[in-house]
């Protein structure tokens, strides 16, 4: 981070504590001073945190035991503290649940149905795969690490160390530039569903006395009469929750559209008025009987399927970190009052915990991936993309914890696994293509390609002098057009581990596309395949600027003389895409400028009414022929 934004953190925080001074000499100094010092000195560790490629969520935990264990707090209770600072506990617990509220009614804003509907087999195998042996695994970890008792002590430990981070999981897609990849789009549809698994059970946890009354499986089914109020309970609940669902998408349907398209005029407006909108309808649902938590997650999915989505999210962000501050501040807090011998004396269940959350967790997505026959790279990248706990786990350890489903013990040892857990999850996202070469053995069963042999003499490809295209996208489509369009069309043989764009080409009787269905960046594929035969080889991948560098390494030493072309988007990768041997790189914000250059200056001394006319139209025609010809595969790339 920049010496000038941490010169602009500084003077806003000596702003705000100056600011502070008159509510302070207004007898208000026991709040307004610890909570000035709290968001500073967070300010300070999550630009620290920030450096290392950490969430800040870390930052503001830590800060608030910090301040925790300066009041004199640790190992004390929030009523002593009540006792020095009258109306402090009050003031915490408001702002927790101000903070949960926000927190989930912004998960709710970035639920996104397309990131679902796209690949909606692959994430309903995977993440109910992934998510299902997680609680199996976690329940008995939890009896036989922990020593959980019941069924409700060991669902909801179980479901906090199942569900993974979106906070982190979109971090870690955005800082590998692959949120649009196959395992970014199944990545997030997995933390999607795990969110939306969170939300039923806390939804039931949050329901007056009933996790409480039944925290112990004898006293559950004890009698006959216990165990049918409590499903006619359970089936109300979900009647309650699919009903909150319908009234807020038709809520979102003939009211909250109009309104958010006058509201998107001024973002103050927007930012009050979706406030007022979460805050509303947790209330509301609180009033009737429904969790707050619950409303405001589902109030937020109302809001983000708008046609608006990315305008609200950009308007309404400092919500989100807003109520994390809030939240994870007072979660510190509360984690001091903890006798810290409920975390030294337990290590002998953290550690284990932790290691089957970090390293075994990522093992599922072998299991699902062999079922869905994704590819090796695709399997571990995804799972080690989602070998952590969650925020939202830290919402539900909580809020166990607070209705007594949990007592001090569990708490500690389930709140210490899952934020260890953040901390290790994180920096293996930055060293994960280094990960994946040295463990991909373990993924090696999924990497079940055709071999050339039988490529050749039961498909008639020919591998010599062939045409190939490493991945796909808008660029091998019109390479693959191309040829096709010639009067004796050159065959293409295209690479992919994404199996429904090798199944769209396989279902094309009519195309010149040869397909098969393996890892473009396994050095394995580049011999088996023939590519130093290749007349020209062409890497679409764009994300994995490591495997495009290799494979120039590997032709530089094979065939010199043969070209080899790559994409990008960055200036930078171009660069180094250019020393490493590549021959020309497609570098797609160079060529889309160079492109309208030449437009702007053959439309913009034409008349008004004409001017941009026919370009426009014309690639209005050209868009609308590549969505037809891919049709539902054009969504994918």
């Amino acid at each position: 981070m920049s010496k000038s934004l941490i010169f602009r953190f500084s003077l806003i925080l000596a702003v705000g504590l100056f600011a502070s001074l008159p509510v302070y000499a207004g007898g208000g100094g026991w709040f307004i001073k610890p909570l000035g010092l709290m968001l500073g000195g967070a300010m300070l560790i999550t630009i620290l945190f920030t450096k290392l490629k950490q969430t800040n969520i870390l930052s503001f935990v830590i800060m608030g035991y910090i301040m925790a264990s300066v009041a004199g707090l640790p190992e004390t209770s929030l009523d002593q503290l009540d006792q020095h600072y009258s109306g402090i506990k009050a003031i915490l617990s408001g702002f927790q649940q101000i903070g949960i509220v926000l927190i989930l009614f912004m998960a709710g804003l970035q639920f996104n149905l397309v990131d679902i509907t796209k690949r909606i087999n692959l994430i309903l195998v995977n993440g109910v795969g992934y998510m299902g042996l997680g609680l199996l695994l976690f329940f008995w970890a939890a009896a036989s690490f922990a020593g959980t008792v019941g069924f409700s002590e060991g669902i909801y430990f179980a479901l906090c160390l199942a569900v993974p981070s979106s906070i982190l999981v979109a971090a870690a897609l955005e800082n590998s530039g692959t949120e649009e990849s196959l395992q970014g789009q199944i990545s997030k549809g997995i933390t999607v569903l795990g969110s939306l698994c969170a939300i039923v059970l806390i939804a039931k946890l949050s329901a007056t006395g009933v996790v409480s009354q039944f925290s112990n499986t004898s006293a559950l089914f004890s009698t006959v009469e216990s165990f049918k109020s409590t499903m006619v309970f359970n089936l109300w609940l979900t009647e309650e929750l699919v009903l909150l669902i319908v009234i807020l998408m038709i809520l979102s349907k003939v009211v909250l559209e109009p309104v958010v398209r006058y509201l998107l005029r001024s973002a103050e407006l927007l930012f009050v008025s979706a406030l007022g909108y979460c805050m509303g309808i947790a209330a509301i649902c609180g009033y009737i009987g429904i969790s707050p938590e619950a409303g405001a997650f589902f109030a937020g999915i109302s809001v983000g399927n708008l046609p608006y989505r990315l305008d609200i999210e950009d308007k309404v962000g400092p919500l989100k970190s807003f109520g994390g501050a809030l939240f994870f501040l007072t979660v510190g807090v509360e984690i001091a009052t903890i006798q810290s011998s409920n975390f030294s004396s337990n290590l002998g269940a953290i550690i284990p915990l932790l290691i089957l959350v970090i390293l075994i967790k990522p093992l599922f997505l072998i299991i699902t991936g062999f079922a869905t026959k994704l590819k090796g790279r695709t399997a571990f990248y995804i799972g080690t993309t989602l070998n952590q706990a969650s925020e939202i786990s830290i919402i539900v350890a909580l809020l166990a914890w607070k209705n007594d489903v949990f007592d001090d013990r569990l708490f500690a040892i389930v709140i210490a696994v899952i934020l260890v857990s953040l901390l290790v999850s994180a920096m293996g996202h930055a060293v994960q293509p280094g990960l994946y070469h040295s463990f991909k053995w373990l993924v090696g069963v999924l990497n079940r390609n055709i071999s050339a042999v039988d490529l050749e003499s039961k498909r008639q490809v020919v591998l010599k002098n062939h045409v190939v295209l490493l991945g796909f996208n808008e660029i091998a489509q019109e390479i693959g057009e191309f040829f096709e369009d010639q009067l004796t069309p050159e065959r293409v043989l295209l690479i992919d581990c994404d199996p429904e764009i090798i199944k769209h080409f396989e279902e094309r009787k009519d195309s010149n596309v040869d397909t098969v269905y393996a890892d473009p960046a396994d050095p394995s594929v580049w011999k088996e395949y023939k590519l130093s035969e290749a007349k020209v080889v062409v890497s679409c991948t764009g994300s994995d600027l490591d495997a495009d560098i290799e494979l120039a390494g590997y032709i530089k030493r094979t065939t010199p003389d043969l070209p080899f072309l790559a994409v990008t988007t960055a200036h930078e990768d171009s660069l180094k895409l250019y020393e490493s041997g590549v021959r020309y790189v497609v570098q797609t914000d160079q060529l889309a400028s160079k492109t309208f250059r030449g437009v702007f200056a053959e439309e913009i001394d034409k008349p008004s009414s004409e001017s941009f006319l026919e370009k426009g139209s014309s690639h209005w025609k050209d868009t609308r022929s590549i969505r037809d010809g891919l049709g539902e595969i054009f969504k994918l790339v």
